[in-house]
């Protein structure tokens, strides 16, 4: 064997070998012209394009921990609630009611004598009222808007009336004439009530049949 320091060898450039290309199989010789068996072509892909791929590779990576998401929240909420009012058990036209009691802020007292029963009215589908006040008849054009309504001028008959079904009348008729009554309906019995908290309460007839 040689001994002694190393020498220097220079070689002449000579021809490019060929390279190696790496492949789905492994890595083999590249040929000129002939593109290695299995190897892939990439082309240009546009930038959106490779965003949606990576964000799809993402989604799928996490796949599990979406599902345990949904799993714990499988009804999202969204858009908005809208709570909406019961409607009342009684309907408020086309139904006779009967006056039970008058309101004094707070406190709901019962008719005077010789008046219970006596006064009564239906709100028509075509927006009258009409009844008896307890003494005279009566006929007004009604107006209903959500949970207010407002009578109208009063025609009546003019029939004197005293005592018990004379006092109801004139508090009828000036509770009527005051302008926009609050409505509710509840247990087949209507409360009307101005903002002062002055009305009555009506009991729904018993329904025909």
């Amino acid at each position: 064997m040689p001994t002694g320091p190393p020498r220097l060898v220079r070689t002449r450039p000579g021809p490019v070998r060929p390279g190696f290309a790496l492949t789905g199989e492994g890595a083999e010789p590249a040929r000129p012209g002939i593109r290695p068996r299995g190897m892939r072509t990439f082309r240009h892909v546009p930038v959106a394009l490779t965003a949606a791929l990576v964000v799809a590779a993402a989604a799928t990576a996490c796949g599990d921990g979406g599902a345990a998401l949904m799993a714990q929240n499988p009804h999202p909420a969204t858009g908005t609630v809208t709570l909406t009012a019961p409607a009342p058990d009684t309907p408020l036209t086309g139904t006779e009611w009967t006056v039970d009691s008058l309101l004094g802020g707070a406190a709901a007292a019962s008719l005077p004598d010789g008046a219970a029963g006596r006064a009564r009215f239906t709100i028509a589908a075509d927006g009258a009222v009409s009844g008896s006040l307890g003494c005279n008849r009566f006929r007004a054009p009604v107006t209903v808007s959500g949970a207010s309504l407002t009578v109208g001028p009063l025609t009546t008959t003019r029939m004197a009336c005293e005592g018990g079904p004379g006092e109801v009348e004139r508090t009828l008729t000036g509770l009527f004439g005051s302008g926009p009554l609050g409505w509710r309906i509840r247990d087949r019995i209507l409360t009307l009530t101005t903002p002062e908290g002055t009305g009555l309460t009506a009991r729904a007839a018993p329904a025909a049949g």
